[in-house]
């Protein structure tokens, strides 16, 4: 099985068709969030059935949705001696975007699992409500092209469109299935499962064999293949996820298999393909720096940067396995640059091993940071129990410098985190300790301020422009 579950939520033991309403449309727009002291996180179970009105459901194309009609931007009350046979036009919220924050939230075993896409008009609230968000099975991933939202989820190969009104309301607009083309049975259209070009071109990556299918987000068309690059798997999977500069997009392929807790340090694969004519370029086998499959970044000069995820400094902290690193390809090359390798622990951490490195700009990164002087390692120490133990901090460092220290406002966690660029804003998707509850911190000059709340497990959001 070509597992995401382990990377995308940092669970290790995870197991993830569109539950999705047949109505034609479905009203999204999040509620207000409560009052302080008002509804603790999982006090209730999430998607529960809000009361009926007397036009139809809640979440149905004729309801208010989500919004909260007692809230602002809702109709006044009649005041004494007002007519009340004059008809009061509710306020809708100004143009401006929405924004889309999908999460997930697991059974009591882990075994199981929901996902919720709420759309809200604003990130600076104190928390975000799902209960009448949109509900699928299994989890929930997102993008945007243009002014469509696409959805899917982790269960069924299938990419919903919608469009989307000015008060949050989605409206399908046609769907793609991609169940004839051998795609995982983990299907997401994330940075790891989907690349997004613009309206006219966007690719699945096919984890099973390397290949990706190439399709049109206006004309929801299946338009072509590009083969697998013919990697040898050795009876391993892959784990991959890709970056777009220019015209060309660079895919890295490491080995693993999950269920034996198997990451092979070499050989990893960097291929090359150019998105004007569907095929590989190049492919490259680099053996520094093992499983780079932690998302890419790009710099402002055009430098491209690859790390790896939390799941290896658990090995190298019990076993002789590599120590973590990060690696560059620079603009206008199509192959890591020999003289450029940033050993974490060596040269940044004071000794600490690290993961996942993404960047804030000019120069500035972020590094997970395993403190392991607060834990003790012995032989037989499981190195899957190292990434899940509150034991990581997120560390500020400098590229050029090769200097570092740990993010003010931030505590320390469980290993793995996600950054997410929303309109010029960067954020933090942080978990708790069980999944049961995400925090978005807000990153400015290496400090971290904390901002929303929403139940369960969220790694990623959109940002829709209307």
């Amino acid at each position: 099985m070509y597992n995401r579950t382990l990377r995308g939520v940092f669970l290790v033991t995870l197991l993830p068709l569109l539950a999705c309403s047949e109505r034609d449309a479905t009203n999204l727009l999040a509620s207000a969030p409560p009052a302080p002291g008002g509804e603790a996180p999982g006090a209730a179970p999430p998607g529960a059935a809000p009361p009926a009105s007397a036009t139809g459901t809640p979440g149905s194309g004729d309801t208010a949705g989500g919004v909260d009609t007692a809230g602002p931007g809702s109709a006044p009350s009649a005041a004494p001696g007002t007519n009340l046979d004059t008809v009061i036009e509710p306020v809708l919220p100004p143009p401006g975007p929405l924004f889309a924050v999908p999460t997930e939230v697991y059974g009591a075993d882990f075994s199981s699992s929901t996902s919720y896409v709420p759309v809200v008009p604003s990130l600076d609230v104190p928390r975000i409500d799902i209960a009448r968000a949109r509900e699928l099975s299994g989890r929930a991933s997102v993008a945007t092209v243009g002014q469509w939202l696409f959805v899917a989820s982790s269960t069924a190969p299938i990419i919903d469109r919608f469009e989307v009104a000015a008060d949050g309301s989605l409206r399908e607009a046609g769907r793609l299935s991609f169940a004839n083309y051998g795609v995982p049975e983990f299907f997401a259209i994330d940075p790891w499962g989907a690349v997004f070009i613009n309206e006219e071109k966007a690719y699945i990556f096919n984890g099973n064999d390397g290949s990706h299918v190439v399709w049109n987000p206006t004309t929801l068309e299946i338009t072509g293949e590009i083969p697998g690059p013919g990697i040898p798997r050795m009876g391993y999977d892959f784990e991959s996820v890709a970056v777009v500069r220019g015209d060309r997009l660079y895919r890295i392929f490491t080995l693993l298999n999950y269920d034996a807790w198997e990451f092979l340090p070499s050989p990893q694969y960097l291929v090359v393909y150019d998105l004007r004519s569907d095929t590989v370029l190049s492919t490259v086998q680099e053996d520094r720096c093992p499983q780079l499959y932690s998302r890419p970044f790009l710099d402002e000069r055009g430098d491209l940067y690859f790390s790896g995820w939390v799941w290896t400094p658990g090995l190298t902290l019990t076993s002789n396995y590599p120590t973590s690193c990060a690696l560059r390809v620079r603009a206008g090359q199509d192959t890591f640059d020999p003289s450029w390798q940033l050993d974490f622990a060596a040269e940044v951490t004071g000794g600490r091993e690290a993961g996942i490195l993404r960047y804030l700009g000019e120069g500035q990164a972020l590094l997970d940071v395993f403190h392991a002087e607060r834990t003790s390692i012995a032989p037989g120490t499981d190195p899957q129990e190292l990434s899940n133990t509150p034991n990581w901090r997120l560390w500020s460092i400098d590229l050029e410098s090769r200097t570092g220290a740990p993010v003010e406002g931030l505590d320390f966690k469980a290993g793995g985190y996600q950054d997410v660029d929303v309109g010029g804003r960067t954020f933090l998707m942080v978990p708790n300790e069980d999944y049961s509850e995400t925090t978005a911190f807000e990153v400015n000059a290496g400090q971290a301020e904390r901002g929303f709340a929403i139940q369960g497990s969220s790694y990623h959001m959109v940002r829709i422009t209307r």
